[in-house]
């Protein structure tokens, strides 16, 4: 079995998660929360393959689809040509936008009505003083009475239970069977949690391969996220443990979906 690191992440993204099942999960929550601010523009921090971003834009939304990862953004660019014929017939429109945290002013001339930042995006920040920063940037980016989703694992759970590993996906594709494994660790410092992220490939032939890349996220309880929110001002902030928006249940929730308002 050979064994290399994996230095493009977009190349399993779109395989590993089962993207139907998750947008038509998650679709009532981010439409709930547009309707507070009444959105129109939309601004995607961390986007990766615009999936979200595509899904804004099919209701006839106006996106800035923002990711640091030009892998990430060459997976975009193929969905977003892919759907083109939907997006024309629906109005909505998606504009993609190399960049990350401390990027985000001065894309548009206008601010954004809703800001996004999902799938453990937020915790790339650069430390404590990396969320601070971030989230001021996302207040003074979004109009007054925008809104913002943010959605990210619940560090809390994940180190006060030490799970070691997310469940491993199974998935059939042209290239053969593909296992993806999350293994985590937990630096002492209790800063940061570091995510292994392996790919074991089966070929046609049953040959395997095994790729692997490591990820240092910034450890982000919700409370934390909640009281950096209120410091830069964000009012009218809820916490919910899935996208039925159930109140949060710290002890065991996956994940946690916090919305506010600015």
């Amino acid at each position: 079995m050979s064994d290399q690191e994996d230095t493009s992440p977009a190349a399993d993204y779109d395989q590993f998660v089962d993207w139907g099942k998750r947008l038509r999960r998650e679709a009532t929550l981010f439409r709930w929360a547009f309707s507070l601010s009444g959105a129109h523009s939309v601004l995607d921090v961390g986007a990766g393959s615009a999936r979200h971003s595509l899904l804004f834009a099919s209701w006839g939304m106006s996106v800035t689809a923002v990711d640091p990862d030009e892998s990430m953004l060459a997976q975009a660019r193929i969905n977003v040509a892919a759907a083109e014929k939907s997006l024309l017939a629906s109005g909505g429109n998606v504009r993609l936008v190399r960049g990350g945290f401390g990027e985000l002013e001065g894309l548009t001339a206008e601010p954004f009505d809703a800001l996004v930042c999902t799938g453990n995006a937020l915790p790339h920040v650069a430390g404590a003083s990396g969320l601070r920063a971030a989230v001021k940037e996302f207040y003074q980016v979004l109009a007054p009475g925008g809104v913002i989703v943010l959605h990210l694992l619940n560090h809390a759970r994940l180190a006060g239970s030490r799970v070691r590993a997310v469940p491993p996906v199974v998935r059939d594709t042209d290239e053969g069977v593909k296992v993806f494994l999350r293994v985590i660790d937990y630096p002492q410092d209790g800063e940061s949690l570091d995510f292994d992220f392996v790919t074991l490939v089966r070929s046609k032939q049953g040959e395997w391969t095994l790729t692997h890349r490591r990820s240092a996220h910034t450890f982000i309880p919700v409370d934390v996220l909640v009281a950096e929110l209120s410091r830069s001002g964000f009012t009218g902030i809820e916490a919910f443990g899935n996208h039925e928006r159930r109140p949060l249940e710290v002890e065991d929730d996956e994940s946690v979906i916090v919305v506010a308002r600015k």
